[in-house]
């Protein structure tokens, strides 16, 4: 191409340059997967379809969603006045839910990590509608299987194991309320026991991602008179009841920077039917450390897609645009740009599957103590740090664009920055949490016997000051100076984290 000509200039070699199939041209990603074992479907097979859709027609479709005609909203009134409770999302963000729900991802049996590169893959192309749907069917899936009793919570998990594409369902979650943010133990929808297995749920839910769901995840204080959060229960609440609203209004949606083509709304429950998941004096409990804990892995992946993402943009640009006789790619700070946008999207990924695998075995029945800690811990400070830092690499990589990169509709930058900026507000902000770390390593017996706790949980990225920074900071984790102190720790320890994993893998 004659790159000094406008009638012939063409961008066909840029977008050719960002590949065609995700999955087999990521080389760490099919490193990790290499590892899973059960033979039980073609992960092969699947993962590569999923490589195909994510770099052609998910990409495309997340373009389409974003465009301001396309975002959701809420259903008006019927001609007699009668209020709709539903939100309208393009076609095509159905087409894409029924392609993951239907994929049998949510089988008993599928692989975690094969379920979980199926979400890195979607994740390449932000949130645009579908990712968050994931990771709370995800969480939903975790809690039904592992608490779930009953007919209606059996039922629930029969539709996820016999899911089709032309028969599926989806979750969401539900517990911010207006008056708590993230402190949750204040919530005040209540649950009143009902007929039989269920309870009816009546308040008002302020932060309600994903709204369109089959399924909600309802945080509900069932008992009036504990204020604590063993008042607090975890209830599963069907969208429909016999064929009808079951019970709630769409109150208006959120009007957010970034993960636009994904309804966040407003909900009023009035009598809502809802059925118990697990003791209901655990609910909160649960709800943090099953549901939670998975969506905060979930952001993980999504900030470790996201550089991946703003390295591939970046590099496939750099590399076709010419200015004054060269490639961006030939000036030095640009070359080094993309060199650390590299770096950076490697080490993220290899920690963000490091994550998963800790995950993953933090549920198994027989954990121990200190693993389930540890992963707790470890999922936290990732979710801290991977978030955080996700903004600035996708703004490094918008800017080597130069005006192009703050073109709506010419490259996916400013979409992925604007949900890189959402990345951090779910399921508890960076200080949230790492006030939560801090206190649960001073809660749960760890002081003492730092450097035992952190050689078992890093490995080989054990560094001997780790256990005598943290040893310093229990000896009074209340203080103004130990909450700043932890803060440096948690970086170093997570950067060191995340050095392992990769080591490992390359």
């Amino acid at each position: 191409m004659d790159h000094h000509n406008p009638e012939t200039y063409s961008f066909d070699d840029y977008l050719s340059a960002l590949g065609a199939n995700w999955y087999e041209e990521d080389s760490l990603l099919r490193k990790w997967t290499s590892r899973i074992e059960t033979p039980a479907f073609d992960y092969e097979r699947i993962l590569s379809r999923f490589g195909d859709l994510a770099a052609n027609e998910f990409r495309k479709n997340a373009e389409f969603v974003e465009r301001k005609e396309n975002l959701p909203y809420i259903e008006a009134r019927d001609p007699y006045n009668r209020r709709a409770a539903d939100v309208i999302i393009p076609d095509v963000t159905r087409r894409m839910l029924a392609k993951i729900h239907g994929s049998g991802m949510w089988k008993k049996d599928f692989d975690p990590r094969a379920r979980y590169a199926i979400c890195y893959l979607l994740n390449l192309n932000g949130e645009h509608g579908v990712t968050c749907s994931t990771a709370c069917t995800d969480g939903m899936n975790i809690a039904l299987r592992k608490l779930g009793t009953g007919d209606f919570n059996r039922g629930v998990i029969e539709k996820l194991e016999t899911a089709t594409e032309d028969n599926w369902i989806h979750g969401a979650q539900f517990v911010t309320e207006i008056q708590g943010g993230s402190d949750a133990a204040t919530n005040a929808v209540e649950a009143i026991p009902a007929r039989g297995e269920a309870y009816e749920l009546s308040g008002q839910k302020w932060f309600c991602s994903n709204c369109t769901a089959d399924y909600f995840l309802v945080t509900a204080r069932w008992n009036q008179t504990d204020l604590s959060h063993r008042g607090v229960g975890l209830f599963c609440v069907p969208r429909y009841v016999d064929g009808k609203l079951n019970g709630f209004t769409i109150d208006r949606l959120k009007d957010k920077l970034g993960t636009r083509a994904l309804p966040t709304g407003e909900i009023t429950f009035n009598g809502a039917v809802g059925f118990l998941v697990g003791e209901k004096s655990e609910g909160l409990k649960n709800m943090v450390q099953i549901v939670l804990t998975a969506s905060r892995m979930h952001n993980v992946i999504a900030a470790a897609a996201s550089a991946r993402r703003s390295h591939r943009e970046a590099k496939a640009y750099a590399e076709f645009r010419h200015a004054f006789g060269k490639s961006l790619a030939q000036y030095p700070i640009i070359r080094r740009t993309i060199e650390k946008l590299d770096r950076a999207a490697d080490r993220m990924s290899a920690g963000a599957f490091a994550i998963i695998d800790e995950f993953v075995t933090s549920q198994a029945k027989d954990v121990t103590r200190e693993k389930a800690l540890w992963a707790r811990i470890i999922i936290m400070l990732a979710k801290a740090m991977a978030s955080r830092e996700i903004p600035g690499l996708v703004y490094e990589a918008m800017m080597t664009f130069g005006g192009n990169g703050i073109e709506e509709r010419f490259c996916a930058m400013p979409r992925l920055w604007r949900d890189a900026a959402i990345c951090e507000t779910w399921e508890g902000p960076y200080s949230l949490l790492l006030s939560q770390s801090l206190g649960d390593l001073a809660k749960y017996g760890v002081a003492g016997r730092e450097a035992e706790f952190l050689k078992f949980g890093l490995g080989e990225a054990y560094e001997e000051g780790f256990a005598k920074n943290l040893g310093e900071i229990l000896a009074n984790p209340q203080a103004d100076e130990s909450m700043f102190a932890f803060e440096t720790f948690a970086r170093d320890v997570y950067t060191a984290y995340e050095e392992r994993a990769l080591a490992e893998l390359v």
